[in-house]
C-alpha cells in the first residue's frame, strides 16, 4: 500500500500514490484543499527512492514538519506535516494500520469568514522555540530536491501569468 497522510484535523486522508503530487487550492492540483489558508499551488510531495520529500512552493502559510517551518524536508513515518492549517501524520507502513495519533491540539477552522477571500490569509506564527528544544531544526539553506528528469509541470496559461502582474 502506498504511503498516506492521515488527517489529524479536518479533511480526508491523502493517498500518496504518484511519484509527485501537487497540493493546493487550484483545480489543476493533484490534491485540492478548498481553504483560503492554502495557496493555489501550496506544496508538492515527491517519492524519491525509498523516502518522501515535501517542498513548499512559496505558499503564504508554508509547511511544517513536526512543528518546525521548513522550505523542504524529508518525511518519515510518524512525522506530523502541517500544510497551511491542515495537520497530517505521515504513514509509510505497508500494513495499512494507522500510526498512533500525534500529541497536540487540532488546528481550528470553523466557518471562517475569511474562506471567501480571494488571497490566502496568513496564519499567526507560533512563538519562537526555546533554544534547548531538540526537535528538527529549521534548515539553514534549502536542500536540493532530486526529482526524476522526465517529470514536467504544465505551463501556466496566459491568464495565470498575467494574474501575478
Amino acid at each position: 500500500m502506498p504511503a498516506q497522510l492521515v488527517a489529524l484535523s479536518e479533511g480526508p486522508d491523502i493517498l500518496l500514490d504518484k511519484p509527485i503530487l501537487l497540493i493546493g487550492r487550484h483545480q489543476e492540483c493533484d490534491i485540492q484543499i478548498p481553504s483560503r489558508k492554502i495557496s493555489r499551488r501550496h506544496c508538492c510531495i515527491a517519492q524519491v527512492n525509498d523516502h518522501l520529500v515535501v517542498r513548499d512552493l512559496c505558499s503564504t502559510n508554508g509547511i511544517r514538519i513536526n512543528g518546525a517551518r521548513v522550505n523542504e524536508g524529508d518525511l518519515k513515518s510518524g512525522d506530523e506535516l502541517t500544510i497551511g492549517n491542515f495537520r497530517y501524520q505521515v504513514n509509510c507502513n505497508n500494513n495499512g494500520a494507522h500510526p498512533p495519533p500525534a500529541i497536540g491540539r487540532p488546528v481550528e477552522d470553523e466557518d471562517d469568514p475569511f474562506d471567501s477571500c480571494e488571497e490566502p490569509i496568513p496564519l499567526d506564527e507560533p512563538e519562537e522555540r526555546d533554544q534547548h528544544d531538540r526537535r528538527r531544526p529549521e534548515p539553514q539553506s534549502p536542500m536540493p530536491l532530486l526529482l526524476p528528469e522526465n517529470i514536467q509541470l504544465a505551463p501556466l496559461s496566459d491568464s495565470q501569468m498575467n494574474a501575478g502582474k
